[in-house]
């Protein structure tokens, strides 16, 4: 009986410690807006795959040829850019992803970026930042050095998602503003593009589906375009203050619903009210 009992305590405290585990790694990387480095995903179309949960299954590379010791478990990818370096059950690491255009070492078929860390974490991958993520099927990823005697990291997709940070689809479109000037002119007048202060005094957010809670702003490049990552759910596009009746027509409030994997493209037109 006592066995059992014992038995019976350590299995509930192995269950107490994975949620406990599963919390402390999922609230640090949730916890960086998508907007942090960029306002659109700088990853191509036809690349969105990298994203999600990636094991490290082994290493390679350097003089011998034999790799290096495993300094961290988990890479995770966020969308636009943001990647964060598990090891155990810590973010030891976070930072962006930023895009390289020198392909001469490697087919352009391939991504090519460099890891520059935010959080900095004393692992390879932060000396040795610049790698071809080279997606293999699936649910291998190996992140290969541009160049000889460095060394390269094969990684596994974990299908559980055991951080819960790839249940996640994207919200996409153009945020067309304007007029910015009385008169406008085809085409308009430097002075009278949209800018980022213009887009601020319009400042529309995504909320939660009773309107109650922001959940991010919307934050566009200067020709309007724009990329959120959401988790899945139902949300509300709306301005994030109310504006005063001056401002011209608009297509808001719209209801959006987020599906895991999918993408909904949604084009936002404001009328300024300017005449």
């Amino acid at each position: 009986m006592k066995k059992n009992c014992l038995l019976i305590s350590v299995i509930l405290s192995l269950i107490v410690t994975a949620c406990k585990t599963e919390m402390i790694s999922l609230k640090p990387l949730a916890d960086i807006p998508t907007t942090k480095y960029y306002s659109n995903d700088i990853i191509p179309n036809q690349f969105q795959s990298v994203y999600g949960i990636w094991k490290v299954s082994g290493t390679s590379g350097g003089f011998s040829g034999s790799g290096y010791p495993k300094d961290f478990d988990y890479l995770l990818l966020k969308q636009n850019g943001i990647f964060g370096i598990m090891r155990n059950d810590s973010l030891i690491g976070y930072g962006k992803l930023t895009l390289l255009t020198d392909m001469s070492m490697s087919p352009v078929a391939k991504l090519f970026c460099s890891f520059d860390f935010d959080k900095p974490a004393n692992i390879q991958l932060h000396f040795d930042p610049e790698k071809y993520f080279n997606l293999i099927g699936k649910d291998t990823l190996n992140l290969d050095s541009p160049c000889c005697d460095r060394y390269n990291t094969q990684l596994i997709r974990q299908k559980d998602d055991i951080f819960g940070l790839s249940n996640t689809g994207v919200l996409k479109g153009k945020i067309s503003i304007g007029p910015i000037c009385p008169v406008e002119t085809i085409p308009p007048r430097p002075e009278c593009l949209p800018t980022a202060e213009t887009y601020k005094a319009w400042q529309t957010s995504v909320w939660n589906q009773s309107k109650t809670k922001i959940i991010t702003d919307i934050v566009p490049a200067l020709d309007g375009t724009y990329s959120v990552g959401l988790p899945v759910g139902k949300y509300v596009v709306d301005f994030k203050t109310a504006q005063s009746k001056g401002v011209g027509g608009n297509n808001l409030p719209i209801s959006i619903d987020i599906v895991k994997g999918d993408t909904v493209d949604l084009n936002i037109n404001i009328d300024t009210g300017i005449r």
